[in-house]
């Protein structure tokens, strides 16, 4: 049992999702008949251990593996630039640039699929959290305009 770049990876991921799980309670999971602030970390905290888990299985049965490549931090490098990049066009707008260029240029989605998803889903995630549950999303410097 060989401790990989990637298995060390799945195990941070699997501390920072226990992480939120645990603060999820402090914030308060069912506030007023409805979802709490804790209720959403409680849910990507649970979705990100599980996923792991489940990874970290799989890289332990498959030990002749070919060893860690460089792309595989690729997904970090690209958080890391949505969060940078939604403090200066906000987060509708970084998610939106995101999702294009990952699936047009990374996954090879055609340019209309990769339009059309780029736009519906975070448009989705807008009306949630913005319309729905009025939850304030980062503007950056375009909320001043």
């Amino acid at each position: 049992m060989k401790l990989t770049a990637k298995k060390l990876i799945l195990i941070g991921i699997i501390l920072v999702g226990a992480y939120w799980c645990i603060e999820s309670f402090d914030i308060g999971l069912w506030v007023r008949k409805g979802p709490g602030g804790g209720f959403m970390p409680l849910l990507a905290g649970g979705l990100a251990i599980l996923f792991s888990l489940i990874l970290l299985i799989k890289e332990w049965k498959e030990e002749a593996g070919s060893g860690f490549k460089l792309i595989a931090l690729l997904p970090i490098g690209a958080l890391l630039a949505v969060i940078l990049s939604s403090y200066l066009i906000g987060i509708a707008l970084s998610v939106v640039i995101f999702i294009f260029l990952w699936l047009f240029f990374f996954e090879k989605v055609p340019l209309l699929n990769s339009v059309l998803v780029s736009i519906l889903w975070p448009g989705a995630l807008y009306a949630i959290f913005v319309l729905w549950l009025q939850t304030p999303l980062p503007k950056g410097l375009l909320g001043l305009l």
